[in-house]
């Protein structure tokens, strides 16, 4: 007999994305990596990370449109990374150069913010 609890969950359990294995950060390409529990490493540029803050100043909130809401334009040293720093089991505070620091990106953001782009090391130039 099944539950309804296992019911509940089943949907969740077929969905499971992979989760972060381990965090870096990669100053010569301007991207954070980020290793999955899978195996694959993917690179977001952190001008793509800056312009996804979750924090209610940049992304807005109760109806209020944060400052990304409105234009995606980063200001010069907007997207220079100072540190990273794990919240719990569940996400990253990315701490920014021009002191902001203040969102919190789940592992679910940032696998969505990840390319997903597999390559090839056999591929051909030719291709």
């Amino acid at each position: 007999m099944i539950s309804s609890t296992a019911l509940w969950y089943a949907p969740r359990m077929q969905m499971q994305q992979p989760r972060p294995r381990s965090f870096d950060y990669d100053e010569a390409s301007r991207a954070l990596v980020i290793t999955w529990d899978d195996g694959t490493s993917e690179s977001i540029p952190f001008s793509r990370l800056r312009l996804a803050c979750p924090c209610a100043t940049c992304h807005g909130e109760l109806g209020v449109p944060g400052r990304f809401s409105t234009t995606q334009e980063l200001l010069p040293g907007e997207d220079e990374l100072a540190d990273l720093s794990l919240v719990g089991a569940y996400g990253l505070n990315v701490i920014w150069q021009d002191g902001h620091n203040t969102g919190i990106y789940t592992h679910a953001v940032l696998y969505d913010l990840a390319p997903h782009v597999q390559l090839s090391q056999e591929a051909s130039p030719h291709d």
